[in-house]
């Protein structure tokens, strides 16, 4: 059950002595993160040994990787590891995999939420979690259910003690800047200085104005790349609630001085606009807590307004399930399924991400250029929601099982951003689960295969 984030999101870095990988990445990390302009009470980053010296010095190796990739390595002592460190921390970050078992051995309560750094970067690399931070441990360790990533760097074994330093200091660096820059997105600036005087749009994301402020080089490239992408969710004469500012350059100072005040900067169109999505669906969220039920949940609607929701994690088959059917049904989201009270639903349809077959790059596609079809002029109503399982290896014809009343709310729980502050807590989706006839879970191995069960799910045809 994912819990809110109401202070710091604290990381702790844990390695064997606390003098080597963890003080690096514990610097490096810290770095990166200033240099987006997040400060460290909304994010701390701490770092511990599995059996350290209290007290002990940095290793020298160790300090001068820290300088030689411009970080901090003054005044750093080593910290024996606690339970008390263990309780506080939200993600714990291991240097090596067989450092991250040893904590999970002596702390068992730890699995879920205790990740080697290359873990986690190539996590991020797969799967845009558009989701609070706070739920963002939760959502790692599923996607690691799921797929099998390197748990730690590839270092060449014949390297010399030197070159293997550089090569593993490099390592820690890049993974903990691209750390950095997901996390940037996500966490809400307290800087407003790089606000433009109006924005170049306004966009609904389910009932939530949030302005977009585009500026730099490429403002007119953006703003266009950006109205395409988001054409559907686009507002005018509305007050915004949230903003997010957008700066696209090619130099690197002025990225850099974009971010310090605040502003969401990259050096091409097609990474602002991947990282804008996250931006804008997270403040949205944040937005709306305790007012509505969000589920990490894709929607389609069918022409009286009745709306089927696909609840499952980032990665797992939601944007394609959409591109596919939403071809057939309204498209009300692939990401983010808002439920207000009597079931209405407030649609978000946002670019979906779509994966260049050339480059691989993860572009974002408006819901028009993708041909999806238009939601109906009518309110919208959730009728039903299904939990998704595919399977790659599953059955040739989708099956749909009902779940039991407790393991489908226990499901839901898992997909849902801030249930200890919606009223009712589980007494509420409960009621939800009552009150569109129960959840079932639809196991599938191609999404094409669903489409001639959709008016069962939706009660009649498209």
């Amino acid at each position: 059950m994912v819990e809110e984030q109401e202070a710091a999101f604290r990381v702790l870095i844990v390695d064997t002595a606390n003098t080597g990988r963890s003080a690096v990445g514990e610097r490096l990390l810290r770095r990166h993160l200033a240099l987006h302009g997040i400060p460290k009470d909304v994010i701390r980053v701490t770092s511990a040994g599995l059996n350290a010296h209290d007290g002990a010095r940095m290793d020298p190796a160790a300090a001068a990787e820290i300088d030689r990739h411009e970080g901090n390595s003054h005044g750093f002592r080593a910290r024996s590891l606690s339970t008390t460190m263990v309780d506080a921390a939200d993600m714990i970050i291991c240097g090596a995999a067989d450092e991250r078992d040893q904590l999970v051995a002596r702390f068992p309560r730890t699995e879920s939420r205790a990740f080697t750094l290359s873990e986690i970067a190539h996590l991020y690399e797969g799967i845009a979690f558009a989701a609070p931070l706070a739920e963002h441990p939760h959502l790692l360790a599923f996607s690691r259910r799921l797929a099998s990533v390197p748990d730690d760097f590839d270092l060449p074994a014949d390297a010399e003690r030197e070159q293997r330093i550089h090569l593993l200091g490099a390592a820690i660096d890049e993974a903990t800047s691209w750390i950095a820059e997901i996390w940037a997105a996500i966490v809400p600036s307290r800087r407003q200085g790089h606000e433009a005087s109006e924005p170049s749009c306004i966009v609904d994301a389910f009932g939530v104005a949030v302005a977009i402020h585009c500026d730099g080089a490429a403002l007119a490239e953006l703003s266009d790349a950006g109205h395409r992408a988001w054409g559907r969710c686009v507002v005018s004469g509305r007050v915004p609630e949230a903003s997010v500012s957008l700066v696209v350059h090619s130099d690197p100072a002025v990225l850099s001085k974009a971010r310090l005040e605040g502003a969401l900067a990259y050096d091409s169109v097609e990474t602002a606009l991947h990282f804008l999505s996250s931006a804008v669906t997270v403040r949205a969220i944040e937005a709306r807590v305790g007012q509505l039920i969000m589920l990490h949940a894709a929607g389609l609607a069918g022409p009286d307004g009745s709306v089927v929701g696909f609840v499952a994690p980032s990665g797992t088959g939601k944007t394609t399930l959409s591109r596919t059917l939403g071809a057939h049904y309204g498209y009300v989201t692939d990401e983010t399924l808002a439920i207000g009270a009597d079931l209405a639903v407030l649609p978000y349809p946002k670019p979906l991400s779509v994966i260049d077959s050339l480059t691989h790059v993860k572009e974002q596609w408006g819901a028009d250029s993708l041909d999806l079809a238009p939601l109906p002029d009518v309110p919208l109503r959730l009728r039903r929601l299904v939990i998704l399982d595919r399977q790659p290896d599953g059955p040739n014809v989708p099956t749909l099982t009902p779940l039991g009343h407790l393991e489908g709310i226990a499901m839901l729980a898992e997909q849902l951003s801030y249930l200890s502050k919606i009223p009712g807590k589980l007494h509420a989706l409960s009621d939800l689960v009552d009150a569109v006839g129960g959840l079932s879970r639809l196991t599938y191995s191609d999404v094409r295969t669903v489409l001639p069960l959709m008016p069962e799910l939706i009660g009649g045809a498209a």
